[in-house]
């Protein structure tokens, strides 16, 4: 899979979680909307309902402290209570006793607001407000089978709400149901003051614009006074004891989620349940998941858009990039690549990959000349050694003329020759390590002393840490070579060769001494410019050097390392008290 391809994908579906989430979200954003908005319906019609419910309770309240604020009634109610107490004594007194009070009651207040207002003592019916044949009074009621009664007596004057019951003072027959307010005057067995609200008239007061919801008073005594059709308030026997609030509970009858309302009048006490379910309740609610799914689809198809417009974007350096890569050959490794980018990191990588074109090309140079000098090494060796089967056959007949005549000297130095041209001469392997130059040198050395018997002698002491490090073959021998050679051009003394090997810091050292003349100052200062030229032509020209044939110096030592260990060679040529050194080394490998 593409690179761009994988980045659309990756990000195309963060863009497509990131859309959903934000979907779910809004969904749920409109829900919790809608469902505060239900909450808040129900909070207002809740109080409106209570406000009504006190309203119409303050109106019957009223009522009774009118009659009682009124002491010509209030005489007369007492005296009432006393005439009754022997009705055939007082029976016009009586009379005109009850006609007086029907007198206040008939009112068109009352009239107006109530059923009935009645006006009562232990003895029976004393005065009420009715004019409808509906609404007259039986006068033979007998008040101690008013059911209710007994709630009210001793409540010292309080007003006492009674629930639905039926029409006590009703004519027989009478199915009226009504609610009423009873307040016991305050005296010696004085009576009480009923006033009555048909039930119809009461239902009004919990009437709700949704017959979905659901409508349930209760008294603090548990009494309940109002329940809608259809609902039983056993059902919310528990939400009735929750704090006055609003919450969600979940219908254990079955299993439906409802919305809950508790309220409770501060005036009368009566606690008012609202319940809805809340499937009912959210019914006119927008199609919340469409609107959520248009926020998504308004997110989503930026986000795609964005994340297509950036990824070919941020893939175009790197498509550039690979097209440079597969038309990149040995002929064009060290162009300059172009690559149109803001981008740091497409910079970097590009940057490297020039750099890494750069060292390819390098190190074939390198390779190149290497093998160039390996090629001139070996021409070199053979073409001064003529022929090296011939000189083998040569060999073996000097030494066999030795053995015929015991000269076993003659033997030992025919067989060291042929040890060192089988080993200068074996193209097999370009180098070797420092126990094997070692081993060469001292066989080119028995040879030297053969010829300048005590005169000359070699002292080798070389570390065993570093005797497995590789060098280019025989550039020890040629330094050796080249001190015999050049330092004791004049010296008719004794030769003392020092050859070290030694580890420092990480870095191998081989250093040859001897006790010559040492170098001319101007040789030294001629041989550190070729040095220097050699270097400059393999590292920054870049170019192949020529070296003469039979040039197998310093400075073709020097190439050969330079090649091999490039910046970390180290070689110097100086001057010592007692003759020269020649010190190369680099690091361990």
């Amino acid at each position: 899979m593409k690179f761009r391809t994988r980045i659309t994908l990756g990000y195309a579906a963060l863009a497509l979680a990131v859309s959903l989430g934000l979907g779910i979200f809004y969904n749920m954003y409109i829900v919790q909307r809608y469902e505060a908005s239900a909450f808040n319906r129900f909070g207002i019609l809740s109080e409106q309902i209570l406000n009504n419910l006190d309203g119409n309770i303050q109106k019957m309240t009223q009522v009774t402290l009118s009659l009682l604020s009124d002491q010509e009634a209030v005489q007369t109610i007492r005296e009432l209570s006393v005439d009754m107490a022997a009705p055939e004594e007082h029976v016009a007194d009586i009379i005109n006793g009850k006609a007086r009070i029907k007198s206040d009651l008939y009112t068109a207040y009352n009239l107006d607001n109530f059923y009935r207002v009645v006006v009562f003592n232990r003895y029976g019916y004393i005065a009420a407000s009715a004019t409808m044949q509906e609404k007259y009074v039986d006068a033979d009621r007998k008040v101690s089978e008013i059911p209710w009664l007994k709630d009210v007596i001793g409540t010292k004057g309080r007003g006492v709400l009674i629930g639905a019951h039926p029409d006590d003072w009703g004519e027989k027959g009478s199915a009226q149901q009504v609610y009423s307010l009873v307040r016991e005057i305050q005296g010696d067995h004085l009576g009480f003051i009923e006033v009555q609200m048909s039930r119809e008239e009461f239902y009004e007061i919990f009437a709700v614009p949704d017959e979905s919801i659901n409508v349930i008073a209760v008294k603090e005594d548990g009494e309940v006074l109002y329940t809608s059709e259809g609902t039983e308030a056993d059902e919310y026997s528990d939400f009735l004891e929750k704090p006055v609030g609003m919450f969600k509970e979940k219908n254990m009858a079955n299993g439906d989620q409802e919305l809950v309302s508790v309220g409770k009048s501060e005036q009368s006490g009566v606690r008012l349940l609202l319940i809805q379910d809340r499937k009912a309740a959210m019914e006119d609610m927008p199609n919340a998941w469409g609107a959520a799914a248009g926020v998504a689809v308004l997110v989503l198809l930026p986000s795609l858009a964005f994340i297509f417009f950036m990824a070919e974007r941020l893939t175009r350096p790197l498509q550039a990039l690979r097209r440079r890569m597969e038309k990149t050959e040995l002929s064009n490794l060290t162009d300059e690549i172009a690559i149109d980018s803001r981008d740091e990191d497409i910079k970097a990588l590009t940057k490297a990959y020039q750099d890494l074109m750069l060292r390819l090309d390098h190190s074939l140079n390198l390779e190149k000349k290497l093998n160039l000098l390996q090629l001139q090494a070996q021409f070199d060796t053979l073409q001064a050694q003529i022929n090296p089967h011939f000189l083998y056959n040569v060999l073996n007949v000097i030494s066999s003329r030795g053995m015929k005549d015991n000269d076993e000297t003659i033997c030992e130095i025919c067989g060291r020759l042929a040890d060192m041209l089988r080993y200068s001469t074996n193209t097999k392997t370009r180098y070797a390590s420092i126990a094997e130059e070692v081993a060469y040198t001292e066989q080119y050395l028995y040879l030297i002393k053969v010829r300048y018997g005590e005169k000359i002698d070699l002292d080798t002491k070389i570390d065993s840490s570093i005797k497995t490090q590789i060098v280019p073959k025989t550039v020890l021998q040629q330094i050796v070579e080249n001190s015999i050679n050049h330092g004791f051009e004049n010296n008719t003394g004794g030769m003392m060769m020092q050859v070290r090997g030694y580890q420092k810091d990480g870095c191998w050292f081989l250093s040859v001494h001897d006790n010559g003349q040492g170098f001319e100052e101007e040789k030294l200062r001629d041989l550190n410019e070729k040095f220097a030229k050699t270097k400059k032509s393999l590292f920054e020209d870049r170019s192949n050097i020529e070296l003469e044939i039979g040039g197998m110096g310093l400075v073709n030592t020097y190439a050969r390392l330079l090649l091999i260990y490039s910046d970390s060679l180290v070689f110097e040529l100086k001057n010592t008290d007692d003759g020269a050194e020649v010190l190369f080394g680099a690091k361990m490998s």
